[in-house]
């Protein structure tokens, strides 16, 4: 169940990453969310996200890897992914994904997001 509530969430991440469309990637991240990007400063909140992204290249694009998905409470499940973000010149930023997932109401939102290298 929690690897799939995971998938769901990375999935329009991911499509919202691939066509350029900062909004649609906010759309999964919680209003009050907690957002550590690339940036070496944390931002909090899901305009600051859609910002984020907004900044973001065009061509850029993101494959994952699920590595670890777990229920840590009723309405809480924390998400561990392997990400390749890949740039429209070909260069590749390989980094882990951390994301706090919240259930609010029927849905699963990224409460706190941080990612972080991943060594060679």
């Amino acid at each position: 169940m929690s690897e799939r509530v995971f998938e769901g969430v990375l999935a329009v991440w991911k499509h919202g990453i691939d066509v350029h469309d900062p909004v649609e990637v906010g759309t999964v991240f919680a209003e009050d969310t907690l957002f550590q990007g690339a940036h070496p400063e944390p931002t909090r909140g899901r305009a600051s996200v859609v910002e984020y992204y907004d900044g973001q290249p065009a061509g850029l694009r993101v494959d994952y890897e699920i590595i670890d998905a777990r229920r840590s409470a009723d309405d809480v499940i924390t998400g561990y992914a392997a990400a390749d973000f890949t740039y429209a010149d070909g260069e590749v930023a390989r980094r882990h994904v951390t994301m706090v997932l919240e259930r609010q109401g029927d849905r699963w939102l990224v409460g706190h997001y941080h990612v972080s290298l991943k060594p060679e």
